[in-house]
């Protein structure tokens, strides 16, 4: 099984494929799929669901996918990790986290059913966010592009609601390892292996080899590239400064999270804010 792994908030690809250039896979982030056009199947998990042009595909972290295409198939996937929508201030509309909607199970296991007039706005929506990817310097901090994939998930509400299909918040908030990872990356000790491993009811001695197994990464290399991407979009959003970042980090120094830092992006936090938003470090 091929696993694969994003640091980028968000990334979208467009493509279209006769055969489709990934094994099985599972990986770390979020991913939206949709089909622009052609035919074929979709193996998600369990599942083997026929899909056809106008289709829509909710993929989470830990979930298992490749596509077998029958047809010529344009495909359009919006991939993003957790810290995306943290991005932005949340509207007061939204009583619900969009990546709990696309952890149901119910959504994996049928096809989500978008019927005219939802399924033409999905189909703009699309075109929408295609075009701003490609004009758009930093798709990651669009306000644009965030409204749009917004919407997208609130047709896949208006969708669940009239599928015969179990939908509960209780079930969407079960909670993932890369998730859990996510969500405590400020709290050092929440993420030691002797914490974890008993959260997820897995023996502490065997925990890194389950998740460099299942993630295809090693468990402290991930911490740290996650934490690496976490700092970068701080440092290049312009509301955090260098100072700021070490201490939300817990850095002892400047110089700490200087060197941290250059393990993955090859220059310094100043550096980098200044190739990125022209400012001094």
């Amino acid at each position: 099984m091929r696993t694969l792994k994003q640091f980028e908030p968000l990334v979208i690809h467009n493509f279209e494929e006769k055969v489709f250039h990934m094994e099985n896979h599972s990986h770390t982030y979020f991913e939206i799929d949709y089909i622009y056009k052609g035919k074929g199947i979709h193996f998600l998990n369990n599942s083997i669901i026929n899909y056809s042009t106008g289709d829509l595909f909710l993929i989470c972290p830990g979930d298992r996918h490749h596509f077998e295409i029958k047809k010529s198939t344009h495909f359009i996937f919006i991939k993003f990790t957790e810290s995306y929508f943290k991005l932005f201030n949340q509207p007061e509309y939204l009583e619900i986290q969009p990546t709990q909607i696309m952890e149901s199970r119910s959504l994996k296991e049928s096809k989500l059913q978008i019927t005219p007039p939802n399924s033409v706005i999905l189909k703009n929506i699309i075109d929408s966010i295609a075009i701003l990817a490609n004009n758009v310097d930093n798709i990651s901090h669009s306000q644009l592009i965030y409204h749009l994939i917004l919407s997208i998930i609130a047709l896949v509400r208006d969708a669940i609601a009239k599928m015969d299909v179990r939908f509960s918040l209780a079930e969407s908030k079960s909670e993932h390892l890369i998730s859990y990872i996510h969500e405590h990356i400020y709290n050092p000790f929440d993420l030691k292996i002797q914490v974890i491993a008993p959260h997820f009811n897995i023996a502490p001695k065997y925990f890194s080899a389950y998740f460099k197994r299942v993630y295809g990464i090693g468990y402290s290399e991930y911490i740290n590239k996650y934490r690496a991407s976490l700092i970068a979009l701080r440092i290049s959003s312009r509301q955090f400064t260098i100072k700021q970042v070490v201490e939300e980090f817990g850095f002892t120094d400047e110089s700490h999270l200087s060197r941290f830092f250059k393990r993955y992006y090859m220059i310094s936090p100043g550096a980098y804010q200044k190739q990125h938003i022209g400012v001094p470090s």
